[in-house]
C-alpha cells in the first residue's frame, strides 16, 4: 500500500505513522538500486545493509558503485517532533522531486521506498511480462 505524501518548503516530509515506531528516532535516507527511487532505512537495517554490501567483491567495478551510490550517499536524519524527516536538496535531484511535489510513499518491510508520484503514475506496473513470476518469486495466488 503506498500513502502520498508531499515535499514542503524545507525538503520535508511526514513519515507514515504506522512506520514512525518501526524506523526508531533516527533513519538513514540514500539511493535505491530501482531507477527514480530513494530508501528510507532505520539505522540497523542500514547497518545491516552494510554488512551484506562488504561481503561483495570490491574488485569488481559494479560492486564498488552500488557501495558509493547507497553507502557513500546515505544520510543519517533525525525523525522530528511531529514525525517529518528532511531529505537534502542532492537526494531530492536524483529522483527529480522539489518542494510542493507529490511523492509516494512505500513501506518495503522495515524500509520505505520513496518516488515522486509523477514517476509512478508513469512507471509501467504491468507484471504479466516478468516470466516465470509465480516459481521464481514464489508469490502465492498468483
Amino acid at each position: 500500500m503506498r500513502d502520498i505524501k508531499k515535499v514542503d518548503a524545507k525538503g520535508r516530509f511526514f513519515i507514515p505513522s504506522k512506520q514512525k515506531e518501526l524506523l526508531g528516532a533516527e533513519v538513514v535516507v540514500t539511493n535505491s538500486l530501482d531507477v527514480g527511487y530513494l530508501c528510507v532505512y532505520s539505522k540497523d537495517h542500514f547497518e545491516a545493509l552494510k554488512a551484506q554490501l562488504s561481503k561483495l567483491n570490491s574488485m569488481d567495478s559494479n560492486v564498488r558503485k552500488i557501495k558509493r551510490a547507497i553507502i557513500g550517499e546515505a544520510c543519517e536524519v533525525s525523525v522530528d517532533s511531529q514525525g517529518r524527516i528532511s531529505v537534502n536538496s542532492e537526494l531530492w535531484d536524483r529522483i527529480n522531486a522539489k518542494p510542493g511535489d507529490e511523492i509516494c510513499v512505500f513501506n518495503d518491510d522495515g524500509k520505505l521506498d520513496i518516488c515522486t508520484k509523477n514517476f509512478y503514475d508513469n512507471e509501467d506496473h504491468d507484471l504479466s511480462g516478468i516470466e516465470g513470476l509465480e516459481t521464481k518469486y514464489y508469490v502465492e495466488g498468483l
